[in-house]
Parts: structure tokens; C-alpha cells; sequence
């Protein structure tokens, strides 16, 4: 991977903001009910998975590299590869711990590339914390668990979207500022693997990360290495 694509990954990733067309944080209409099958969108356990990930601009410059994510209780690690097997970033994030970047080459050890990647990873795969938990419906119809956080930020859980699942993050002042949207789910445990997932990052940084499954091994039960 040439120089210019590595620079492309840190304005990807590392860079957010705010702007002035990003969607807004839809009205819910508020109903009593069980969780309707949200947590099912998160891998419960210990597993790991490797996809392929094409990051791509507004402009349709982009990248594509390796990406291999494992969780473990309240861990997770993550690491990004060139095709060839080049190790170009590495870290893991703790709860309790917060980030420890283990392998970034340069410009890969800028601390906004690791936040922001980690910010990703965790949408991804890991359910929000909260401190109001809502259920309902948007637009009259499309079921929604709506996670609010201690510092106004909103997630969205939309846990039966074409066959799968979506997950949108909102600002504190209510802009849009991720969304997931996984298609080909498949059916694992009580929960939901797709085959490919697209994130979009919003703001003045606007990102494109299309992900293709390539191995996803449950490791719950297993000893640990």
C-alpha cells in the first residue's frame, strides 16, 4: 500500500466534525414492550472476525486492507493489515482501561486515527451505554430501541431492517453521526452475524467503510490461548 493511502485512512478515521446537512434524530413514538430483540445485534462472549475493508471517500478515492477484531469480555483488539499481511495498526480497548495502541506505523500513530477507529469497532460490535433505555417506532412502523447516553449522545438499535439489523449514533445536539447497516445476516446463538456491514461516518470528514465477512469463530467455551 502506497504512502497516499495511508494518509487516506487518517482522514477516514481520524478526523470528525461537524456539518451542516448531517440527518437529524427522528421523533419516536414511545411504547411499553420488551427489547425486541436488540441485543441480539452485539456478539455476546468471546469471538473474533476478520473481514475485508474497502474505505472510500465522498470523491471515491479509497483503500481497501485487512481488518481483524476480537472480543473478549469487556476487551476488545483490533489490528489492520495490507493484503500482503503487513501489520499497519494495532490496539486494544478496555472498559475500565481505555486505549492501548500496541503497533502503529507512521502516520498510523496519530491519536485520532486510534480513536476513531475504536470508535467505530465499538459501534460495531458492542452495545451502548446508557442511561435511558426507550422503545418504540419511528416514521410509524420501523421498530427502534433508543439508547441515550450520560452526555446526550443517542443510539439508535433498528433490530429488523431488510432481513438484519441498523444501528445509527447521534450527536448530543441530535445530527446524525454514524450509521451500520448489515446485510445477509445469519443466525448464530440467540445472535446475528452479517455477511457485509457499511458504516458512514458523518460530518466534515464523510467516510464510506464497506465490510465483507471473510471468518467469524465463537470462541465462548474455548480455552483461552
Amino acid at each position: 500500500m502506497k504512502l497516499p493511502a495511508f494518509l487516506l485512512l487518517i482522514l477516514l478515521l481520524g478526523l470528525t466534525g461537524c456539518a451542516a446537512q448531517q440527518p437529524s434524530l427522528p421523533e419516536l413514538t414511545v411504547e411499553a414492550g420488551e427489547e425486541r430483540g436488540c441485543a441480539s445485534v452485539f456478539p455476546q462472549g468471546r469471538w473474533e472476525f476478520v473481514h475485508t475493508i474497502e474505505f472510500s471517500m465522498a470523491d471515491g478515492s479509497g483503500a481497501t486492507v485487512l481488518g481483524v477484531t476480537s472480543l473478549a469480555g469487556d476487551e476488545i483488539a483490533c489490528a489492520l493489515m495490507t493484503v500482503e499481511g503487513f501489520t499497519l495498526f494495532e490496539a486494544v480497548y478496555r472498559e475500565k482501561g481505555g486505549l492501548e495502541v500496541r503497533r502503529a506505523v507512521p502516520p498510523f500513530d496519530k491519536p485520532a486515527f486510534a480513536e476513531g477507529l475504536m470508535e467505530d469497532v465499538r459501534t460495531i460490535f458492542r452495545a451502548p451505554s446508557s442511561t435511558k433505555v426507550q422503545y418504540g417506532r419511528a416514521a410509524g412502523k420501523i421498530p427502534i430501541c433508543r439508547y441515550t447516553g450520560a452526555e446526550g449522545r443517542t443510539t439508535d438499535i433498528l433490530p429488523a431492517m431488510d432481513g438484519c439489523w441498523q444501528i445509527r449514533t447521534y450527536n448530543a445536539d441530535q445530527t446524525m453521526n454514524r450509521s451500520v447497516a448489515g446485510r445477509s445476516c445469519r443466525k448464530e446463538g440467540e445472535g446475528l452475524i452479517p455477511e457485509h456491514l457499511e458504516l458512514k461516518g458523518f460530518g466534515q470528514a464523510a467516510y464510506t467503510l464497506k465490510m465483507t465477512l471473510i471468518h467469524a469463530e465463537n470462541l465462548n467455551g474455548k480455552a483461552s490461548p
